[in-house]
């Protein structure tokens, strides 16, 4: 498989992966603006921001993916021209020669006077080569020939491509609800008194600690609540039940609602065997008529109670059991 057709496939999954996360930062951020609870608000918001994190990087990997793609299709399709060798070029010589000594005979003077040799002086032959020669008080060098080795070929450049580190999404990760720890409550010890009755001032005493109770808005109503393991996108129960399995993640109450009003207190509080284990408290924002729900995560076997207050006034509850 050749160079240009491995990155144009890197390329093709980058752009799938941004796509990806595109979809996946749309329906998070719809989810964030459609959710009832903090936490699941928060969950889904934290989610976005990852996506579209993920759109920027895989956008840029993408870019250098097509980058390099095109610029591997340039350099096939441009021809590179060949380098010529540079053939050696012998260097001149200066050659020396010398001719051999003559033996020159002198005039008989005498019988006995041998004949003198006398060395006739070397004459120096100039050679052709173009650079003038000045005398020197040196003797003349023995001419040398230097041989230039030829210079290497220049070879194309090949682009040899890096390898780049491809980030995944991240692995979404359920965030476990908060669990409801069982706070002791104080128990009252009853002490003996020699009074026989309670006196005028007990009386006024706990009539000031008293606080008033306020009740729901006229016309307020919530419910039937119906439980179920799995809810639809039109908040819809799917297989409303009583009763439930101990391996069930999670527990919906889903109920219906009128007459409301933005700004009252709105609480739901779930109990395991008589004993609070967990609520929710905001202020009313869904308006006046509508449909709601509530979940509880990884429920243990138990009897259990979900109930839905507005302000002080108890609207609705309900009984199931996990085992």
């Amino acid at each position: 498989m050749s160079l240009p057709t491995i990155l144009l496939i890197a390329a093709a999954v980058s752009l799938g992966a941004m796509a990806l996360a595109v979809i996946i930062s749309f329906r998070s951020e719809r989810e964030a603006r459609s959710a009832i609870f903090p936490i699941v608000r928060e969950e889904e918001t934290i989610r976005a921001q990852r996506a579209r994190l993920n759109i920027f990087v895989w956008a840029a990997v993408s870019a250098l993916f097509l980058g390099g793609w095109l610029a591997s299709l340039r350099l096939i399709e441009t021809p590179v021209a060949p380098v010529a060798e540079i053939e050696p070029t012998p260097a001149e010589a200066v050659v020396e020669v010398s001719s051999p000594p003559a033996e020159i005979a002198a005039p008989e003077t005498a019988a006995e006077q041998p004949a003198a040799e006398v060395e006739q002086p070397v004459a120096l032959l100039p050679t052709e080569s173009p650079t003038p020669f000045s005398p020197t008080n040196t003797p003349a060098p023995i001419a040398t020939v230097e041989a230039i080795e030829p210079s290497p070929t220049a070879e194309p450049a090949t682009t040899v491509p890096t390898a780049t580190p491809t980030l995944l999404p991240p692995t979404p990760t359920d965030t476990p609800a908060p669990t409801a720890t069982n706070t002791p409550l104080p128990t009252a010890t009853a002490t003996a008194t020699n009074t026989p009755s309670p006196t005028p001032f007990l009386s006024a005493l706990m009539s000031s600690n008293s606080t008033p109770r306020t009740p729901a808005p006229s016309g307020a109503k919530m419910g039937p609540i119906e439980l179920s393991a799995e809810i639809t996108d039109e908040i819809e129960a799917v297989n409303p039940a009583s009763t439930f399995p101990d391996e069930t993640e999670v527990i919906y109450a889903v109920f219906p609602y009128s007459g409301m009003q933005d700004g009252v207190d709105f609480r739901v509080i779930w109990y395991q065997n008589g004993i609070e284990l967990w609520r929710d408290e905001t202020q009313w924002q869904w308006g006046d008529q509508a449909r709601f729900f509530s979940f509880f995560r990884d429920p243990n076997q138990g009897l259990y109670k979900v109930e839905l207050q507005v302000n002080d006034s108890v609207l609705a509850s309900k009984l199931f059991e996990v085992r």
